[in-house]
């Protein structure tokens, strides 16, 4: 997949004016130790007055309050960027989801996303805060060292230098070996994030079948692994870190070395000696601190990489046009489909959804009919030929026009952990009370949500746990009737439902079908036999369409769908003899 630079790296170079103020606190920081080599100088020669001690305690003073309000401005600057950039990532990563393709989420996981988002961009805040500040801090430090002993003695600055190319050899042999290791590490927490994603979501499950299930014995299996790969990674990290720092000890060895014979032979001062061992000592120590964030830009950058996953994707573009849609006609001409180039879902395909018509699907699973309200709703954009509305190519219609075209009640409802109210005022957030209560009244639900304690100001726990399946479709269709869309698509809305919740749907969306274009998906035939058009589809054809009556007589699959529905019905449990 092809990536694009992400805002995040924007964000990160952006960052100029705590950069700007954790340069000159780092500079004060050296100068005030060039300020305390100086006393020392004056000290070994015998000049260092009481007045001189005042001066220079002023300065040393003067420099480590600049020095300390630079810090810490420096941090504050950092820290808002940091904290900002999260609920900027964050608000680009929601709003180019958006625009994304279903297909994207097929191909995702729910955990995997929810981690980079999460996870991920805390990630981000972590390194712009802590590790960015610390590796300016220890990257000049050692720059500006070096420049200073340049002055002192450029034999003893080279000196110090002499094992820092050793170090930079290792630290690129290591840098590949920790991007593996941390790469490992990466997949070990996206797989923990996926399965306990999975495993909450599927509690009920896990213990209705607490006997014989292995999926907590898997999710074991994969924080067992995580905390495996947390070892390996430290194990990893740490030693590869204590060879480079000790490469980077060596160089005080060096200097000491050759200072030492300076010093004898009379080509420096006892006070160059002891100058250039005080800025060593300092060099080192930062050198080998910024060695040891390495890691930190190895993370950093595998963050930037997932992240990526998701901004770097390019969005569904449409080539979208101001041609008006003068009605609601649907129309499927030679449309052909696949989720994939192997097989085929929709083969040919021609269809027409009159306006203000009940149109059905049935068929059996697999047959295309979800396939089909997917191409009406532009989820998708078909391999071969065009979907219609209004005379419009579907592909031409941005995401708004289309939404404000048509609705779906799909089978399973998904509702917010919000109130009632909330909940229907999806379909029309600027919708009044009592708006919303004429929708509930129209979609059988009015009486039910009066009975709760708090009305509709009642929450409906998260994913509408609170609420019965036929309770949560209600809501469902209460909303298309707020949104008042002239074309509406019904997912199977009255499957796997009790009769009364049945009979009551029903009623509702018979108020919600007044001057529509209706397409309901269906498997309870029954509820489907007075529609203006039936379309029997099987492996990803149409087989047949018409009205109930005329389908009985010409269709034979749709006659033995029918005989099976009636002999569902009529079943029952014979005692055994």
């Amino acid at each position: 997949m092809k990536t694009r630079k992400s805002d995040v790296e924007k964000i990160y170079k952006g960052n100029k004016a705590a950069s700007v103020l954790m340069a000159a606190s780092i500079g004060i920081k050296i100068v005030s130790l060039f300020i305390v080599m100086g006393v020392i100088r004056l000290y070994t020669m015998n000049q260092l007055t009481k007045e001189r001690v005042i001066l220079f305690g002023i300065a040393i003073v003067l420099c480590q309050l600049l020095k300390a309000g630079f810090y810490t401005f420096s941090l504050r600057i950092a820290h808002d960027a940091a904290y900002s950039s999260l609920v900027e990532i964050r608000l680009n990563i929601i709003n180019h989801l958006k625009k994304l393709p279903i297909s994207f989420f097929l191909k995702r996981k729910t955990g995997d996303l929810s981690n980079i988002i999460n996870h991920d961009v805390e990630q981000v805040e972590v390194y712009l805060a802590h590790a960015y500040p610390e590796i300016l801090e220890t990257t000049l430090i050692p720059l500006l060292i070096f420049i200073g002993l340049l002055f002192v003695d450029w034999r003893l600055a080279l000196a110090m230098i002499s094992t820092i190319p050793i170090m930079i050899i290792l630290t690129r042999l290591f840098k590949k070996f920790w991007g593996e290791q941390f790469g490992e590490y990466n997949k070990t927490i996206k797989r923990m994030s996926e399965d306990l994603v999975e495993y909450v979501r599927a509690i009920s499950v896990i213990k209705a079948f607490s006997k014989d299930e292995s999926k907590t014995k898997k999710v074991l299996g994969v924080m067992y692994d995580y905390t495996k790969w947390v070892r390996k990674m430290t194990l990893g990290v740490s030693i590869p870190m204590g060879v480079i720092a000790l490469s980077v000890q060596g160089a005080l060895i060096v200097l000491v070395v050759v200072a030492s014979l300076l010093l004898s032979n009379n080509d420096i001062t006892s006070n160059q000696f002891i100058i250039s061992i005080i800025l060593a000592g300092v060099f080192i120590g930062s050198f080998t601190k910024l060695s040891s964030l390495q890691h930190s830009r190895i993370v950093f950058g595998k963050t930037i990489n997932n992240i990526n996953t998701i901004l770097g994707v390019d969005p569904q573009l449409r080539n979208t046009t101001n041609e008006a849609v003068s009605t609601t006609d649907i129309e499927f001409e030679n449309v052909t489909f696949g989720y994939n180039q192997e097989e085929k879902v929709l083969k040919d395909v021609n269809l027409s959804f009159k306006k203000n018509s009940v149109n059905a699907l049935v068929g059996s699973s697999g047959s295309g009919k979800s396939t089909t309200a997917n191409l009406i709703m532009g989820f998708y954009s078909p391999q071969k030929g065009i979907v219609k509305i209004g005379g419009k190519n579907v592909e031409n219609m941005d995401e708004k026009e289309l939404g404000q075209l048509v609705s779906i009640v799909q089978q399973e409802v998904f509702l917010f952990n919000i109130s009632i109210e909330d909940n229907i005022k999806i379909g029309n957030k600027d919708a009044s009370r009592q708006e919303v209560m004429e929708a509930a009244k129209k979609a059988q639900l009015h009486d039910m949500i009066m009975e709760l304690n708090d009305g509709y100001d009642t929450l409906v726990g998260e994913g509408g746990a609170k609420l019965s399946g036929g309770e949560k479709q209600r809501i469902s269709i209460a909303r298309m009737i707020l949104k008042n869309a002239p074309i509406i698509i019904l997912d199977e809305s009255t499957s796997a439902i009790d009769p009364y919740n049945e009979y009551l749907i029903q009623k509702a969306i018979d108020n919600l079908s007044e001057d529509k274009t209706i397409i309901m998906i269906a498997h309870h035939l029954n509820t489907i036999v007075n529609a203006d058009q039936i379309v029997v589809m099987n492996d990803g054809k149409i087989v047949g369409k018409g009205k109930h009556d005329q389908l009985v007589d010409n269709c034979y699959l749709y006659k033995e769908m029918l005989e099976n529905q009636n002999k569902v019905d009529n079943w029952e449990i014979k005692e055994a003899i």
